[in-house]
Formats: structure tokens, sequence, C-alpha cells
């Protein structure tokens, strides 16, 4: 199975470098594709731990050479959810860009005009880090969505009085002290909040 993110960020920040490091961690080399990447020459390159593992190339998915009819559209507004037989159907799984906008921006709109055949993971937005996890663990692991353990909007510690509320979905990744479910994080996101002096959804205790 191949996993294909159309990029539509206007620059490569951060944190989305993490989470295509964090895709190609799960999925492995070759069989992620980052397409239409920036060209501007104030474009930041991508980490070569991103490269030596990913296919990447400033080209649009529809201008490489893949079976359009094998590849599904993770599309939130899909009237079918994705499932473990849907295996046998694509080859292909493409992703619109960076799905965690809160709130969406829908921007798969641009993707779902070209006319391929859609699938939904929920109606809860998650990160694309986790909807390529969440794709894999259903199409390859043969595991059903209402089967996997998810944990929304949930509060990460930042320091020991300051806490932020991530607003999507999350694969569960164990649990805290307190038995309460973590997120599947992309390594490194903890840290970048940390260090973040824009986010905006901090609390202080």
């Amino acid at each position: 199975m191949k996993y294909i993110v159309e990029h539509m960020e206007a620059n490569l920040w951060e944190w989305v470098a993490l989470e295509y490091k964090h895709m190609l961690d799960h999925v492995g080399k070759g069989n992620l594709y980052l397409t239409s990447l920036n060209t501007s020459p104030n474009a930041v390159a991508l980490p070569e731990a991103i490269t030596s593992g990913a296919v990447c190339t400033t080209k649009a998915v529809t201008e490489l050479e893949f079976d359009l009819k094998r590849m599904v559209l993770l599309d939130p507004s899909a009237k079918e959810p994705l499932r473990p037989e849907d295996a046998e159907k694509f080859d292909y799984c493409l992703f619109g860009g960076i799905l965690g906008d809160d709130p969406p921006k829908d921007r798969t709109k641009e993707l779902r005009v070209l006319g391929f055949e859609g699938r939904h993971l929920g109606p809860v937005q998650m990160t694309t880090d986790t909807a390529v996890i969440v794709t894999k663990r259903i199409l390859e692991d043969g595991i059903p969505l209402d089967k996997l353990p998810f944990v929304d909007r949930p509060e990460i510690r930042l320091r020991k009085k300051e806490l932020v509320e991530m607003p999507f979905r999350y694969v569960v990744d164990g649990t805290d002290s307190d038995g309460k479910p973590e997120p599947l994080l992309a390594p490194g996101m903890l840290e970048h909040l940390k260090a973040s002096n824009d986010w905006d959804l901090t609390v202080d205790l």
C-alpha cells in the first residue's frame, strides 16, 4: 500500500516535518509519497531523515504514473468509512495536504473535484499523521475503524502548571500516571509545543 500526501501548506513548518517523519516511521521506506512540494526559492528543504525514505516531488499526484482508479481519497465528506476489505480495491491512499486545521478548512475539496473515490475516517478531525496511521491499521493490519482506540481533544502537560489542549482526534498510545489515555504524537512534537511561543491553546493552572 502506498500513502500519498498532496502538500498544501504554503511553508514547511517544523510541525509539518515532524508529522511527515512520523508517517514514514509507520508506513516504511518507499511507501510514502509527498507531492506538490513547494518550488519557491525560499522554501525550506525537507530533512534528510524524510527524503531518504519518502518519495518527494514537486509534481502533483495527477502528474505521476499512478493508476488513479486504484486510488482512494481520505475525505471527511465521504459517505462511506474506510474498511479493511477496501485493501482489495485500492493500492494508493491519498490525503489532501494537512488535515489538522481547527476549524477544518476542507482543503480536501481541491482533490475531491478530480473524481477520486472517497472514504472517511470518522466524524472527528485528525492530524495528517494520525490519518495515515489509522488508514494503515485499517487496510494493512485489518483492524476496523470502530475497533481502534481513540482519544479526542487530549490535554498535554507542557510544564508543571501549563496544559495544552490538542483540538484533534489521536490514536491512543497507552495511559498516563493517572490512567488517562495518552495520544500517539509524532516524536519531537511535545518538545516543539514546549518551545513554541505562538501556541494559543495553553491553559495556566
